[in-house]
């Protein structure tokens, strides 16, 4: 046996660096119509216990959406691959980028999901279930119908008719801004 057993351990700690990014989003229009202008604001947090490094998120816009601009607190975006490159992020710092795009036609009643991720930082990210979040829209969609009643079928010569033109809606979203054209 080894006389002096106690001396056979040792043990060093070693403190990784960490920094705890978050993703949320947020849009200012949740049911916007086709040809309506959208921003997304996309929040990056730094809840660390250290600054991060090399932070990058990805939010490439949804089908049926079309880039307009953005605007990034600090960084850049590149609209062709989604990538919002912030750099890096101070403990407790907080990142935005606004997305602006507009609703394309023949998407009226479909749900557009707008998806925003981490994905990179240098530092290990000890809480990843924060690291994306995402919004959806529904594009509204109205089924208007147009029906024309006579009171008077069959009139004489000089006769009065009354025309009643009537619209309805049959939905599923409410109808703005509708005009009926009877000549």
């Amino acid at each position: 046996g080894d006389p002096v057993a106690g001396n056979n351990r040792d043990s060093v700690a070693i403190a990784v660096a960490g920094a705890d990014l978050a993703v949320t989003m947020t849009v200012d229009h949740p049911a916007p119509n086709v040809g309506d202008t959208l921003t997304y604001t996309v929040t990056l947090r730094n809840h660390g216990s250290n600054g991060a490094t090399g932070a990058a998120v990805t939010d490439l816009l949804p089908a049926g959406s079309t880039y307009r601009s953005n605007t990034p607190s600090q960084g850049s975006y590149v609209a062709g691959t989604g990538v919002w490159t912030v750099g890096s992020l101070a403990n407790g710092g907080v990142a935005t980028l606004a997305l602006v795009a507009t609703v394309d036609a023949g998407t009226s009643g479909a749900t557009l999901v707008n998806r925003a991720a981490v994905t990179a930082e240098n530092e290990g990210d000890p809480v990843d279930g924060n690291n994306r979040d995402s919004v959806a829209v529904t594009v509204q969609s109205a089924d208007l119908a147009v029906t024309v009643a006579v009171d008077r079928p069959a009139p004489n010569e000089r006769d009065s008719v009354a025309y009643t033109v009537t619209v309805a809606n049959h939905g599923p979203s409410a109808a703005s801004v509708v005009g009926v054209t009877d000549l």
